[in-house]
């Protein structure tokens, strides 16, 4: 950060704090993370030609939220590292925008209609078309217009956004891996206390990298169902989504993917998971110009398809050809701040892919992946996370990540997370 950005930001934290808070709140947090890992198989299959590695990174954030009766504002600043990148050595600035976001309420109870305008985090549902992705550093955010209805057992969000890459005055090609344009409409019910339901409908539209002017609206519409509460013994969270319309290599998109996945608590210490996640995918002895790949768009990927990350972008990582995730897991409760799970999952490709040296259709098997997870509360307000993961490859995992199926492949990770609350004008005013 350059002297300049400094005097802005100190400037800006002098005003916010100056207001008059006996009509308001103001709350300014922290949120910290480091996190090392061993990658000994992480993403990839590694063999005797490649080593393991070893890497540390930081989150650091920043963020303000300030509301009055009818008006929220909430800026989050944050800095996201490896340990040691040449670049941060050089004295680059590197502090960009989580969130920067402006939201108005219609009515003095902040029931109905709400306008939110700005950078914001997405999260719907349980995350797994839009989410927030905080296994990665930098997280996901959108530069969007947000409609909001609230009231009642409703939850409705209508929202649209239009990216550049510059001040333009005249239409040019959008050199950013991302969408050109977004809309989103997403509606949710609570039926009752033990079972809600929501819809959306969503369309990204990406250029084509040769031509600006084209542009392929992608299309995602489906259902998500919730069944139970915490003080039920069974629950089910239950989606399907189909995706249509232009897939962004210009090809007609047709593919879908469906997730079930019920639990229930054994007693107040151990709680069991299970389910499958399938992803539909393309059939390489039978081709066609219809891509049949899901894209999980903005979905989170490291909670649900296992910690080795193999498939954090299911499209590009299985090369097209989607996958089947069946798992099992536990959770026990050593007390109110520790908890460990244990977790396997199995691998399978959702469509056909050709084993380049038959010409037939490889083993649908991928592999099996076994993870370990202790997480414990310090305090109220850091925490840490010790991971280990490994993974059981198949030959035919070998076709798309490469490496040796043989060797062992593991994953070692600490994290240490300090979320802490810097200023609150409700404690002030107390």
């Amino acid at each position: 950060m350059n002297r300049n950005q400094y005097k802005i930001l100190l400037l800006s934290t002098a005003f916010i704090l100056a207001i008059d808070c006996a009509q308001a709140q103001l709350n300014v947090s922290a949120n910290f993370r480091a996190r090392s890992e061993y990658r000994d198989g992480s993403r990839i299959l590694l063999d005797d030609t490649r080593e393991p590695t070893f890497v540390s990174s930081q989150r650091t954030r920043l963020i303000t939220n300030y509301k009055d009766d009818r008006f929220e504002i909430n800026i989050a600043i944050q800095n996201a590292r490896i340990w040691g990148v040449d670049d941060e050595r050089g004295n680059v600035p590197n502090i960009n925008l989580a969130e920067g976001w402006i939201k108005y309420y219609l009515s003095e109870d902040k029931e109905g209609f709400a306008i939110k305008v700005g950078r914001q985090h997405l999260v719907l549902d349980d995350g797994r078309i839009f989410g927030m992705r905080n296994w990665n550093d930098i997280a996901v955010s959108h530069d969007l217009a947000m409609l909001e209805f609230n009231k009642s057992d409703w939850d409705i969000k209508l929202a649209g956004g239009y990216n550049n890459d510059g001040n333009k005055y005249q239409e040019s090609a959008y050199d950013v891996n991302y969408y050109k344009y977004l809309a989103v409409l997403w509606a949710n019910r609570q039926i009752s206390n033990n079972l809600s339901a929501s819809v959306l409908t969503s369309v990204d539209g990406n250029e084509d990298p040769d031509d600006f002017k084209k542009v392929y609206p992608r299309y995602t519409s489906g259902v998500y169902l919730k069944g139970g509460n915490k003080k039920s013994a069974f629950g089910v969270q239950a989606s399907f989504y189909y995706q249509y319309g232009e897939h962004t290599s210009g090809l007609k998109q047709r593919a879908y993917m469906y997730s079930v996945i019920p639990t229930y608590n054994i007693n107040d210490k151990l709680k069991a998971v299970a389910g499958i996640n399938f992803f539909s995918g393309n059939d390489q002895l039978d081709p066609d110009n219809t891509n049949r790949s899901f894209n999980k768009l903005f979905g989170d990927g490291h909670r649900y398809y296992g910690y080795l990350d193999y498939f954090l972008n299911i499209e590009s990582n299985t090369k097209g050809s989607g996958v089947r995730n069946t798992f099992a897991s536990l959770f026990y409760k050593f007390s109110n701040k520790s908890e460990l799970e244990f977790s396997y999952h199995n691998f399978a490709f959702g469509g056909n892919y050709m084993d380049p040296v038959t010409l037939d259709a490889a083993d649908n098997q991928l592999g099996n992946e076994i993870d370990l997870q202790l997480k414990h509360k310090i305090n109220g307000y850091l925490s840490t996370r010790f991971t280990y993961a490994t993974m059981f490859a198949t030959p035919s995992m070998e076709l798309i990540k490469g490496g040796d199926h043989n060797r062992y492949q593991q994953w070692i990770a600490v994290m240490l997370i300090a979320k802490p609350q810097l200023f609150s004008s409700d404690k002030k005013d107390q």
